[in-house]
């Protein structure tokens, strides 16, 4: 199996971008052409998927908006995954689950996701520690952990000092995450809110080589030049409302191909 990191690789130098697209299904914003079909996130899943994957460098499903429907929205967000792979099978996929838990629960978790669904990467959620880590590294699975978020509230705990090495949270997770990637290389990567910029900067200094997946720019802020500026090419730049959701007419999934294509011909403008 390719790995995420080379598949990404591939895929940003081949388009000369860094592009990772977000499908976040909010069954209240969706299409009304969507909700007057059968399976909902289906139909737009699917439509989204076919528009716009020329300019995708990554996909980055949110599996909440899938969940909230039980079954039916674990059909959709399954029927979606084997289509991203039909499609274009050259794209990672980033599964945004936020998962974080022990170890027995966490070899659970990673199963599902790198072998059942054959995602190439997750979010995940370090507050437990390593080991509740290890088990999706130990699968070849590829993490990206939650350091800096790109929400207003991130700094409640993110930005709290540790007595002993005196530095952010986010700073000592960082730091025992480019460790962790010596025990897995190639498997570690750090999310890294686009709201951040300097912060992104300075992580970026502290660890040239670990990859970032930047949330946050687009519909929550985040200045795409000052993004690419700090972050440099190891980082994926992900915008999801902003092309998935940027049209209710029965053409949205014409109108998410042109938003995309704008990104793109942005960030081919800014490529490092």
């Amino acid at each position: 199996m390719t790995s995420f990191l080379s598949k990404f690789r591939n895929r940003r130098d081949g388009l000369r971008s860094q592009l990772c697209i977000g499908i976040d299904p909010e069954l209240e914003k969706l299409p009304k052409v969507c909700l007057d079909s059968k399976s909902p996130l289906v139909h737009f899943s699917e439509t989204i998927v076919r528009y716009t994957h020329p300019y995708a460098v990554a996909w980055k499903p949110n599996i909440a908006f899938f969940e909230r429907l039980g079954a039916e929205g674990y059909f959709a967000l399954e029927h979606m995954v084997h289509l991203m792979k039909e499609v274009s099978p050259e794209v990672p996929i980033v599964m945004d689950a936020k998962r974080g838990d022990l170890a027995n629960t966490a070899k659970e978790y990673a199963k599902y996701f790198f072998q059942t669904l054959k995602v190439d990467a997750l979010t995940v959620n370090p507050y437990m520690g390593r080991d509740s880590l290890t088990p999706y590294l130990d699968l070849g699975g590829y993490l990206f952990v939650l350091g800096l978020t790109s929400n207003p509230s991130s700094s409640d705990f993110q930005k709290l000092k540790t007595k002993t090495n005196d530095l952010y949270l986010y700073e000592e997770v960082s730091d025992q995450m480019a460790s962790l990637s010596e025990v897995y290389p190639g498997q570690v990567g750090l999310v890294v809110g686009g709201t951040h910029p300097s912060e992104i900067q300075s992580l970026r200094k502290r660890h040239p080589d670990l990859c970032f997946l930047i949330p946050g720019f687009g519909a929550q802020g985040g200045d795409l030049e000052s993004i690419i500026h700090a972050s440099g090419k190891e980082a994926l730049i992900n915008s999801s409302r902003g092309i998935t959701l940027s049209s209710l007419a029965e053409n949205y999934g014409e109108v998410s191909k042109k938003k995309s294509e704008e990104v793109h011909l942005r960030m081919n403008h800014l490529f490092p």
